[in-house]
């Protein structure tokens, strides 16, 4: 007896709008669906395939529910082309990706008087004929940087000269000591000759270069928090490339990352290279932190690796009653390492982690930063290269502990109240645009020989909208953070989303090359009281 042709199922094909991992289900972006149904198709994870993600192209069936709406069935992917791929690569802007030297000099200029005369400072002759400033303890210097929050003196800047007297650290400290008016000109980043000779001179070591960055988990990466974006532009395929392409340009020996969610081969870090370890987040989310170093310059000291669950380590009862409250899911990792090169086989501590970011939770950031740093100080004492997503602005808590009560100094110092390291024009209530990724060091330890170009948040603008935007904007101060109309400016035009076809991650990523450098015995500390 001759069967009945079966009818074939009809394949769509749409977009994958969004998926959320906690709540196991996501929606598909098909148009002829969404002109029958008036909406997106519901996709279950148990019908998801496997490595699928905001912006990738599926092929699927559907169902009809109970309601009338439809449903998943069936689903496959479409795959990327190698071309697009290799296109996307191809398309990364590398403007992003530009070094430059990481030394600046400012002024300052400071009154004593009856009612306070202490500068308020703790100095060394870290590097011979300058004074180190080794911590901040008040007095004038703590007034100045209230008062001057672009010019604020910073642990590891370094005093080179004070009322036309230079050249010798004991003469400079003399005179702050002496002079009742002080005209100074400090120095951040590494001096003329870091190598330098004589008296306070250090021994230098091999330079590495330390790169961070948020590379944006797929998880994250959808159209409800970036609804103005080409479906493209949000594709994993595509952003790997473009991470991978990126992080060969910047040719790091040490990398940080966070939001990893695919194996690092894809990233371009291969195991033939790279030797590394991870921090898997917890609850099943598909993120987790990485540190990644070359075989052939690196190597593991006795220490190890630690990885450090922060919702492991919640505050004292008396400070919280309510634990839940720092559960998180947030992660921490930091791996001994030491130069292969170097014959005195000195270990230095690479950390990373990414903090809470609910907005409401400023004192689960600050608590995670006292424990992260913590577990940093725990592998190598005091040689710390510490860096990743903080989520913190400048002079929120987390940021004043790291870079006033640990002895760290920032990479980024100098421009921190202005760079932009993470920026979302679609952001609730008006966007988003500011500095809250870091690279933090002990200066003692190293000094900055270059650093990737941080852009300003006008910077941004300018690549966005062409010089022609700043035109009714004349009081533009660059601020990043922005809401239009503050201090009587015009709005500002928003700082455009970093996410797009030519950059893979809302965050750009940070780079530091270091030289590894061992204080001498004959180094001097002073106090000014």
């Amino acid at each position: 007896m001759a069967g009945f042709p079966m009818e074939q199922p009809q394949f769509y094909r749409g977009v994958l709008k969004s998926f959320s991992p906690r709540d196991g289900y996501g929606f598909i972006h098909c148009v002829s669906l969404l002109e029958s149904f008036g909406r997106d198709v519901y996709i279950d994870r148990s019908r998801l395939p496997l490595g699928a993600s905001a912006g990738d192209q599926l092929e699927f069936t559907i169902t009809i529910s109970n309601k009338g709406q439809p449903q998943v069935l069936q689903a496959r992917m479409v795959e990327e082309s190698p071309q697009n791929v290799a296109e996307a690569a191809q398309a990364l802007d590398t403007s992003f990706l530009q070094f430059a030297e990481g030394v600046t000099y400012f002024s300052v200029v400071l009154e004593k008087h009856n009612n306070i005369s202490m500068l308020g400072i703790d100095v060394d002759t870290a590097h011979g004929d300058d004074l180190m400033v080794d911590n901040i303890t008040g007095g004038l210097i703590l007034q100045w940087n209230r008062r001057h929050p672009q010019r604020q003196v910073k642990i590891g800047d370094c005093i080179v000269k004070v009322n036309n007297v230079s050249g010798k650290a004991q003469a400079i400290f003399t005179e702050c000591r002496d002079a009742m008016r002080l005209e100074m000109t400090l120095r951040r980043g590494p001096p003329p000759d870091a190598k330098g000779a004589g008296k306070g001179a250090r021994s230098v070591l091999p330079s590495v270069c330390v790169v961070t960055w948020n590379v944006l988990s797929s998880a994250y990466a959808n159209f409800k928090m970036y609804p103005q974006l080409d479906p493209s532009v949000i594709r994993a395929p595509r952003r790997r490339a473009q991470i991978a392409a990126a992080l060969q340009a910047l040719a790091a020996d040490v990398v940080c990352l966070q939001e990893v969610d695919c194996p690092l081969e894809e990233l371009g870090l291969n195991e033939m290279e790279f030797d590394s370890c991870s921090a898997q987040r917890p609850g099943g989310r598909p993120d987790r932190c990485v540190i990644a170093w070359r075989k052939d310059r690196l190597e593991q000291g006795p220490a190890g690796h630690r990885v450090l669950m922060f919702d492991d380590h919640p505050p004292p009862k008396a400070f919280e009653p309510d634990p839940e409250h720092y559960e998180s899911g947030n992660v921490g990792l930091a791996v001994e390492l030491r130069v292969r090169s170097d014959p005195g086989k000195h270990c230095v501590t690479f950390a990373t982690t990414h903090l809470n970011w609910e907005p409401r939770k400023s004192d689960v950031r600050a608590w995670q930063a006292h424990v992260f740093f913590d577990l940093a100080a725990s592998l190598s004492g005091s040689r710390i290269v510490l860096c990743g997503d903080f989520n913190s602005q400048p002079g929120t808590q987390p940021h004043l502990f790291l870079s006033q009560g640990c002895g760290l100094a920032s990479v980024y110092a100098d421009v921190e109240a202005s760079g932009v390291t993470n920026s979302n024009s679609n952001a609730p209530p008006k966007g988003f645009a500011g500095m809250i990724d870091y690279i933090w060091y002990s200066p003692k330890w190293f000094t900055v020989k270059q650093r990737l170009r941080l852009p300003l948040a006008d910077d941004l603008r300018t690549k966005a909208y062409g010089p022609g935007w700043a035109a009714g904007n004349n009081n533009s101060n660059n601020s990043g953070n922005y809401g239009g109309g503050c201090h009587g400016q015009r709005d500002l035009p928003p700082v455009p989303t970093l996410l797009s076809e030519s950059w893979p991650s809302d965050h750009l990523a940070l780079a530091a090359v270091f030289e590894f450098a061992i204080p001498t015995a004959d180094e001097v500390d002073y106090e000014f009281h």
